[in-house]
């Protein structure tokens, strides 16, 4: 950490003139610079693994460029001036939620992290500014003392935020839904009837888990909360255990008096266009309980990892692309061999070939889905057809395979419409 009894540099003005260029650059984001930034949150393995979970991964995201811009911001105003210490609510809450988990110092590293790249990517802009060597040197001395204190600065703050987090949780002698979903999650016995009385819940029973939760910043945790309740309902479930597992995220497990009809998956997820849901697979007691809920968060990384993925998704949707995504290289191959010119065209010929093949080719049905005429439609298959390298009536099944690989790998905006409608695009697997 920087001595804070250093007297504080007082830059001369050609430093103070490019500290306030730099600031103006920087408060415009970059693409390169929120890319790098981004990367700086995967350092370690052990960071990659926990930053899989989608929601504390877009929250660290929103805290980089937000203390990107605070630290600009206070460098455009007063140049080479301390810059005050700046938490963000996402920080904020994400701080309690890993304290909660007892990974707390995983804001450490990525601050770390975040500080070095940050670094890096300033003196490369310093170089191209200016080639004054007296002036260099002051310019990179006064940077590295205001980034590395302002970091400091917030690690301080952060800190605070955990102990006092970690004091909450000592004094706190009630076991609320999380602490004993919890011990059961972790494998330890339980009483499964006292465990159901305390909760409210039957773990005797066969359940469908979900996880519900939003990448939005201050998400309405009621509005999670009827997204639950909706999905619950699909299998006749009325009372739902519904735990909250984070900032913007919940647990969530459902009876199943009838099969889950995944199709009206599409309509839950359209009356809650910000926020997102896995599911697992149906399993019966407590056993059941665990397998259902770890195959929910399985198909949350996936969902995580692919840009094109649904908004809501099951275990079952994603455990053949799981499988062929394991291989970056040979799923590019892949797709490009089964699809040709196809796989680089507009994302209307993609998906109307891909729901022809999984409406069992019948037009009529297909058209209807897709709410196009049938004309339209049967000139969309034809063109489509027409740039596949492979005969289609022979490789149907890979095509359709293919096309799964692309979609799920288009990034699309959370409305659903895919940011690349219309054009060219290829397929980032």
């Amino acid at each position: 950490m920087t001595s804070t009894t250093t007297p504080w540099p007082h830059p001369s003005e050609a430093v103070r003139e490019l500290l306030r260029k730099g600031a103006e650059l920087a408060q415009t984001l970059p693409s390169e610079w929120v890319e790098r930034l981004n990367q700086a949150l995967f350092s370690s393995p052990e960071d990659a693994r926990l930053l899989e979970d989608p929601v504390i991964l877009a929250a660290c995201r929103r805290a980089n460029r937000a203390e990107l811009l605070h630290w600009a911001n206070a460098n455009l105003q007063r140049p080479g001036e301390p810059v005050q210490p700046y938490v963000s609510a996402d920080m904020v809450d994400t701080a309690r939620e890993l304290a909660r988990r007892g990974l707390s110092e995983l804001l450490m590293n990525v601050a770390r992290s975040t500080q070095n790249t940050a670094w890096e990517l300033w003196m490369k802009m310093a170089f191209k500014m200016t080639r004054d060597p007296v002036v260099l040197e002051e310019f990179l001395d006064v940077s590295s003392r205001s980034i590395a204190e302002f970091i400091d600065g917030n690690m301080r703050l952060v800190t605070q935020i955990i102990r006092e987090e970690k004091s909450v949780q000592a004094c706190d002698d009630h076991v609320d839904k999380r602490s004993l979903v919890n011990r059961l999650l972790d494998g330890r016995e339980v009483d499964t009837e006292q465990f159901g009385r305390r909760l409210g819940y039957s773990v005797s029973q066969k359940h469908f888990a979900y996880l519900v939760w939003s990448e939005t910043p201050d998400a309405d945790i009621r509005n999670l909360e009827d997204m639950a309740r909706a999905l619950a309902r699909l299998t006749g479930s009325t009372s739902p255990l519904i735990v909250s597992a984070g900032p913007a995220t919940l647990w969530v497990w459902c009876s199943a008096a009838k099969p889950l009809d995944v199709n009206k998956l599409r309509d839950v997820s359209n009356q809650y266009p910000e926020h997102r849901a896995s599911a697992g697979s149906l399993a019966a007691g407590p056993n059941g309980f665990r397998k259902s809920h770890l195959e929910a968060l399985a198909t949350q990384r996936l969902m995580g990892r692919l840009a094109g993925a649904p908004a809501v998704a099951t275990i079952d949707q994603v455990r053949m692309m799981s499988l062929i995504t394991q291989d970056a290289r040979a799923s590019k191959e892949f797709v490009v061999s089964t699809l040709g010119r196809l796989a680089t065209q507009s994302w209307v010929l993609q998906q109307s070939l891909h729901a022809f093949l999984a409406h069992g080719c019948n037009i009529t049905q297909t058209a209807e889905v897709l709410g196009t005429h049938r004309n339209t439609l049967l000139r969309r298959l034809e063109r489509a057809q027409d740039l596949l390298p492979v005969p289609f009536a022979d490789y149907r099944i890979q095509i359709a395979v293919a096309l799964e690989l692309v979609i799920w790998n288009t990034p699309f905006d959370r409305d659903g419409e895919t940011k690349g409608r219309g054009q060219v695009t290829q397929p980032q697997i």
